[in-house]
């Protein structure tokens, strides 16, 4: 996936650069910045969310531009994926199945979580009258949130956890092989 990735890394590049940018009709907002499962506490029915600093990399000022609230939703989209193949890793001795066999089951279960929050999100935040673009925008700005978020992952992972680096892998290729 690796060598896909870098060999495909110019048509990755076009595919956001040709996209018609003044057609967004979305909105801005503040966002969290770093939003992702851990910045989420449950207790009995409610939820709260933690550490407004957003991105630690990020400037101050960086981090009051407002931007797609969708952004904050590929963050977190990330982080279901990595829920999914981090109880894979720790768990796998536990299950009778190959380490391929896992990660096909993973990626369906991820789809299906995202498919379903998404389509939840949309209808929620539309009622209460925020817009976050038409059908088309939303696809695109979190494609490009996810895939900007999954190759800082990739870093990040080639750095720390080399074994890992295959969740980022698969977010990337998942976004670059879905048909247009």
């Amino acid at each position: 996936m690796a060598k896909e990735f870098l060999e495909r890394k110019n048509e990755i590049r076009k595919r956001f650069v040709t996209f018609d940018w003044t057609k967004l009709k979305g909105e801005r907002i503040r966002v969290h910045g770093d939003y992702h499962l851990g910045q989420v506490l449950v207790q009995d029915d409610d939820f709260y969310l933690l550490d407004f600093e957003g991105e630690p990399e990020s400037t101050i000022r960086d981090r009051k531009v407002k931007q797609p609230p969708l952004k904050d939703i590929a963050g977190l989209f990330r982080s279901f994926h990595y829920a999914v193949y981090a109880t894979i890793f720790n768990h796998m001795e536990e299950y009778a199945y190959s380490q391929e066999d896992l990660f096909l089951a993973g990626e369906i279960l991820y789809r299906y979580f995202i498919g379903v929050f998404l389509e939840t999100y949309a209808t929620l935040i539309q009622e209460h009258n925020i817009n976050i673009g038409y059908r088309q925008e939303r696809i695109f700005l979190l494609e490009y949130c996810m895939l900007e978020k999954a190759v800082y992952e990739l870093g990040y992972e080639m750095n720390s956890r080399p074994r890992w680096a295959v969740i980022p892998l698969q977010g990337i290729m998942s976004i670059i092989n879905e048909p247009k």
